[in-house]
């Protein structure tokens, strides 16, 4: 890696971080540490213990997947190693965002003997389907919430809302037609558009999504693997309603909203900033807001879903570290 590659991506970590910091405080106005503290015993912690068994579930059931397809390239580690190496993951995530992949691949090479490179070949492949999984689950979200949701895009406040209701809003035909002519113009200027560097970079990771995709349905069991992702979301779904039953003001809500909390929460978890500061909070405080929530609940519950999931992975990644050397300490490590 060069240096100017390096400075690159020290300026790019430090612009997201700076642009993810602005948007914390700002998702967060208006409160002060005293008004937070003093609203904490409003919270039901049962309900919060319950959050933090169903998110080391989620972890249980990355790691499962995981071992999955490790052992599709011939390697077969052991699940608790897999287990703690997850568990870093995310504490290395909290700190430098994708950090977590090197750190989880390093500890299986170490304490497993699975080549590094051939595990940055498995989390491609995890990536692909975490994006493939999300993508159907933000579907579901706006189509089962679509009559709140359209509202957003419809100007007249009298308008039916439905299923067809979008078609009276303007904005919706706009959308259309510069989607029409974006197609338009790729088709006509392909040839010319193949030559630009970052259209070639942008197909080559097309490619290897589609890669991905076929080599999870070249697994001895792909069903199992499809039942683990699910069981994954599902526990995270869990965490989210957990801590939504925790509070007063959230404790009457659907389950539909956590879903609608998770689904638009994990979108600001995609942009590059550690553990998605800012990103993650606006979208899941908006997200509430949407269904009713008061602004300073929803900025109190919304602190409390990240912050205390955020807490707990320092712990358990803590824990984790300390682990593992003990638990191979028998091992031959050479």
């Amino acid at each position: 890696m060069t240096k100017k590659k390096v400075l690159l991506d020290i300026l790019k970590y430090v612009i997201f971080f700076g642009i993810g910091m602005l948007l914390f405080f700002w998702v967060y106005k208006g409160q002060n540490v005293k008004q937070i503290w003093g609203r904490l015993s409003e919270f039901d912690y049962t309900w919060i213990g319950f959050s933090f068994i169903a998110f080391l579930g989620s972890i249980l059931f990355r790691a499962l997947r995981w071992n999955m397809l490790i052992g599709s390239i011939g390697y077969k580690p052991r699940i608790i190693n897999t287990f703690l190496s997850v568990l870093v993951m995310y504490l290395a995530n909290t700190a430098v965002t994708r950090m977590g992949e090197v750190a989880r691949c390093g500890i299986l090479k170490k304490y497993e003997k699975v080549p590094f490179t051939a595990q940055l070949g498995t989390v491609m492949i995890e990536r692909v389907v975490d994006v493939l999984f999300l993508a159907v689950l933000l579907a579901l979200v706006f189509f089962f919430n679509w009559d709140i949701l359209s509202t957003l895009l419809i100007p007249d406040p009298n308008a039916a809302p439905g299923k067809f209701a979008i078609l009276q809003s303007p904005l919706f035909w706009i959308l259309i037609g510069l989607m029409v002519v974006a197609a338009l113009s790729v088709f006509l200027l392909r040839k010319k558009l193949m030559r630009i560097p970052i259209v070639i970079k942008l197909l080559s990771y097309v490619e290897k999504f589609v890669d991905g995709l076929k080599s999870v349905l070249k697994l001895r069991q792909p069903v199992l693997f499809i039942i683990y992702t699910v069981a994954l979301y599902g526990c995270y779904f869990l965490n989210t309603l957990f801590i939504l039953k925790a509070f007063g003001p959230t404790a009457a809500l659907s389950p539909m909203v956590s879903v609608s909390v998770l689904a638009m929460g994990s979108v600001g978890m995609v942009v590059p900033v550690p553990s998605g500061f800012g990103p993650y909070d606006w979208f899941a405080l908006h997200t509430l807001m949407l269904y009713g929530v008061m602004q300073p609940e929803g900025q109190l519950v919304t602190l409390v879903l990240h912050l205390s999931t955020i807490l707990f992975i320092i712990v358990c990644g803590a824990i984790a570290l300390g682990l593992l050397p003990v638990i191979n300490k028998k091992r031959d490590l050479n």
